[in-house]
């Protein structure tokens, strides 16, 4: 059975982002209320992850995970060790999050694939579409596959699939890999549209087990900010791409249980 594999929602509020985006709001979810977290925002310390994985390992919805900000794009390691057969990573992301500065213990936003590739052996390959950042040039490892779009290249579908090795396939979404026009993070962001997003998105649900998402990539507002007519604006923006995003999961999860 192809496609997305659970396709029940659990929304994480490490702020209140999310409470202002009704239209998301009222898709049937499971909220993880982790504002009184300390020591989560970037960087996640060792008490905090803990914590944390308790959270996820609780909740009763699985399939699609709303992270909040891309501070919080480490959430994705937890995650994954929810897999259970060899999978690969496939990730949206316009930074390839595998810093690992020496000496650096913290799990971060910016490090957390090369956690996951050093601590899960479940973890065949790592799939990255859609970065625009210069690290990209220096990353020179078999388990890793980049398709950049620094040069506004584009990719078949064809061969995004031909560089998943396995059936089982986890993919990852940083809103950041979006460009200006349709999306505001708190991240510097890439060049792709939402529909190309969507169109991967697509083709890898209709060709592989996806046993789960995940979407982060949510601009970071205080509810003063949430109020004024711009960031009004920045929140419709980022809902709609939340819902377009969603929606795509959830027709293929339809499809393919239907068909089942």
């Amino acid at each position: 059975m192809m496609g997305l594999l659970n396709k029940e929602i659990t929304i994480m509020n490490f702020d209140e982002t999310y409470f202002t985006q009704q239209k998301l709001q009222q898709f049937p979810h499971e909220n993880i209320n982790v504002q009184q977290l300390k020591h989560v925002n970037l960087y996640c310390e060792e008490d905090s992850i803990t914590r944390l994985y308790s959270f996820l390992q609780k909740r009763q919805r699985r399939g699609i995970t709303f992270i909040g900000s891309g501070n919080y794009h480490y959430v994705t390691y937890l995650l994954l060790k929810e897999m259970k057969k060899p999978f690969t990573l496939v990730l949206f992301d316009n930074h390839p999050d595998l810093s690992q500065h020496q000496g650096d213990r913290l799990l971060s936003c910016g490090s957390w694939v090369s956690y996951a590739l050093s601590n899960n052996p479940l973890l065949k390959k790592v799939v990255i579409i859609g970065p625009t950042v210069q690290q990209v040039a220096s990353i020179h490892n078999p388990r890793i596959s980049v398709y950049s779009f620094k040069d506004k290249q584009t990719y078949s579908t064809t061969a995004i699939l031909s560089a998943i090795p396995t059936d089982n396939v986890y993919i990852s979404i940083d809103k950041d890999v979006l460009n200006t026009n349709e999306v505001q993070t708190n991240w510097d962001q890439g060049v792709m549209t939402v529909d190309m997003l969507i169109h991967y998105l697509t083709s890898i649900l209709q060709f592989k087990k996806v046993e789960g998402v995940d979407i982060c990539g949510e601009e970071k507002l205080s509810p003063l900010q949430a109020i004024l007519p711009d960031y009004q604006t920045i929140i419709l923006k980022n809902e709609k791409a939340n819902l377009k995003i969603l929606q795509s999961c959830l027709k293929e999860a339809a499809v393919t249980l239907k068909g089942a």
